[in-house]
């Protein structure tokens, strides 16, 4: 049913949860798994020094893409991974148009009541509301983070 999923990383306990749903599922279907996390543009230009900060951001991503590809290649499912800059929610949706994936699986907070209405503006909540394929959103629960 899949031959490509990608799963979207930001290193936080939410995405760690969500990557055992994402090599699960590769595995199941052997599948590709597509590792991405972008260094959000819009935190380098809100720093005092934009260089700077652009290096620390493209080096945790490359930190969290490694951790989980890391993890993926000894459950034996095969990896690819990338690092991109931009806008989150954008740059997984293009990444996921251009190299073709069948599903998107991504992590988030689980947020209740006056929370989750501040935070609706999620990179979880825009993906899914902008892709156009199937998106599997994997919600970090207490035992998990």
């Amino acid at each position: 049913m899949y031959d490509a999923i990608l799963f979207a990383t930001d290193g936080s306990e939410a995405a760690a949860t969500a990557l055992d749903h994402a090599i699960t599922t590769a595995d199941a279907h052997g599948a590709t798994l597509h590792v991405l996390s972008v260094a959000d543009e819009r935190l380098a230009l809100a720093a005092d020094d934009t260089e700077a900060t652009r290096e620390d951001l493209r080096e945790r991503a490359q930190e969290a893409v490694d951790e989980a590809a890391n993890a993926a290649s000894g459950s034996g499912v095969h990896v690819e991974t990338s690092v991109t800059d931009g806008v989150p929610f954008r740059e997984i949706l293009a990444y996921a148009e251009s190299e073709g994936v069948g599903l998107v699986v991504v992590g988030t907070h689980g947020r209740e009541g006056r929370e989750k209405r501040v935070n609706m503006g999620s990179t979880a909540e825009r993906v899914v509301n902008q892709a156009d394929r199937p998106v599997l959103v994997v919600r970090e629960t207490e035992e998990s983070g």
